[in-house]
């Protein structure tokens, strides 16, 4: 018994020590939180484990406030990870809506439930936004002009694909508007052309490049007669490190995907936005680079990432996809451009364009720079998690913990009650023995001794551990 106290400390110890079981990880769902009435409605869902992304078999739906099911779809499962598919918005419907996802995990029901806006102008509600530092943002230095007679009306560079990637090849595209104009182009840090002189020609001069660091600077000087400078401009050209260089194309209503990242390219996730809404969810490889469907007509931004929690590092690039009622391609992208002149200002290529200084001839070239500086932000996406404490079979488990901490304490009771008995039945014991002597003195009082109080100390050592059960979720 003496050394009893120290073996509970010790059990005791390694009990607090230890960590709780890991707890269920919950399934997550992730889509728009504003989306158009008549519209698809994109979404992924997933299931974290110990050995990576799950993806159960998952039903989403639809419902109206009052719980009424709108629409219904089965998720498919991604070439890359979790779950992808869409549910459709009915043309007449306004208001607050909720999706559902629904799946059986290791044999329970989990779900995660968020709500969605349907208003008929959510396409102007566009907010991207990347992380990144202030030596990574696209800035373009003000317009010097050496001799106005020789410069061109226009000095106009721009990222492509919204910002260059370390080590990969991105495109430098530079307006120069309707004069014939020379440029050339300096690395001031952090790039390598493989061109630094291109013209004369009129509207975009386009020079391939690479950025060699985390920053990148150059400046861009337009030419006269003997190569004399006769405007410039220095420009920080946007990086992204370790992000994903992507770009499309379209044939009729068709879309190709391409993409380039560092080691090689491998699968993708491919959210397709119309405005700000997510409208599709697509995984592709390189050997299926198209869209599964086709899109209708008007502008169609996409993100490529390489995963489900990449966003700040995708790839981002936009197609048009044109109509005999719409428009030619670039009167729908300046349209389109200049409906958010209220916000980012008046487009320059854009007002081009719609002034007829834009030849049919420079679509592809006019797009991907109209489009360059809105490729650099992404478009963040809510996401939903339902634990898996949270499902019907949680209330069960909590009431068995309670019970497990009960028995404790009752086994800690009992054992505290045996001790208190031997302690008793000792301390009589010593009393008969000491009286039997023969002496005329008293009988000494007992020494005191800790063992005397070992039946409250295992007591409350029972209770403690009862307490940890309950806090720490071992049962």
């Amino acid at each position: 018994m003496r050394i009893a106290p120290s073996v509970v400390a010790g059990i005791l110890a390694a009990l607090w020590l230890s960590e709780a079981p890991d707890p269920a990880i919950g399934f997550s769902l992730s889509g728009p939180s504003l989306v158009a009435p008549g519209t698809k409605v994109g979404l992924r869902a997933w299931h974290l484990t110990d050995q990576g992304v799950d993806a159960p078999p998952t039903i989403a739906e639809l419902r109206d406030e009052s719980g009424a099911l709108i629409s219904t779809t089965t998720m498919m499962t991604s070439l890359v990870q979790g779950l992808e598919g869409e549910v459709a918005l009915p043309e007449d419907f306004e208001g607050t809506a909720f999706l559902v996802a629904r799946t059986k995990i290791d044999g329970n029901e989990a779900s995660a439930t968020y709500s969605v806006s349907v208003e008929p102008d959510a396409f102007v509600a566009y907010q991207p936004g990347r992380e990144t530092s202030p030596f990574q943002v696209y800035e373009l230095g003000q317009l010097r002009v050496i001799d106005a007679e020789a410069a061109p009306q226009e000095l106009d560079p721009r990222i492509e694909g919204g910002a260059c990637v370390p080590e990969l090849q991105c495109w430098l595209s530079v307006w120069v508007g309707e004069k014939a104009t020379r440029v050339r182009v300096v690395s001031i840090t952090g790039v390598r052309f493989e061109k630094t002189l291109l013209g004369p020609a009129k509207g975009f001069l386009r020079f391939p490049l690479f950025v060699l660091g985390n920053e990148a600077r150059i400046e861009v000087q337009a030419l006269g007669p003997v190569d004399r400078v006769v405007a410039s401009r220095e420009v920080r050209l946007p990086v992204v490190p370790g992000g994903v260089s992507a770009r499309a194309s379209v044939d009729g209503r068709q879309v190709r995907v391409e993409w380039d990242e560092l080691g090689g390219s491998g699968p993708v996730l491919v959210d397709v936005y119309r405005g700000s809404q997510w409208s599709y969810a697509f995984s592709l490889t390189p050997a299926e680079p198209w869209l599964p469907v086709p899109l209708d007509p008007g502008v169609w931004r996409l993100q490529v990432r390489v995963d489900l929690f990449s966003t700040n590092t995708a790839g981002v690039t936009h197609v048009v996809i044109p109509s005999d009622s719409a428009g030619t391609a670039l009167e729908i992208a300046a349209r389109a451009v200049l409906a958010d002149a209220q916000r980012e200002g008046l487009d320059p290529i854009a007002m081009a364009i719609v002034d007829g200084r834009v030849p049919l001839d420079q679509t592809q070239d006019a797009i991907a720079a109209l489009f360059g500086p809105r490729n650099f932000g992404v478009v963040s996406l809510a996401t939903v998690v339902s634990h898996l404490e949270a499902d019907s079979g949680s209330g069960r488990r909590g009431i068995l913990r309670w019970i497990a901490a009960a028995i404790i304490l009752a086994i800690g009771v009992l054992v505290s009650l045996v001790l208190l008995r031997l302690e008793l039945l000792a301390q009589a014991r010593a009393r008969e023995l000491l009286e039997g002597f023969e002496d005329d003195e008293p009988p000494p009082s007992p020494a005191p001794s800790l063992e005397r109080w070992l039946w409250a100390f295992v007591f409350l050592v029972f209770a403690l551990i009862a307490t940890l059960a309950l806090s720490k979720g071992w049962f």
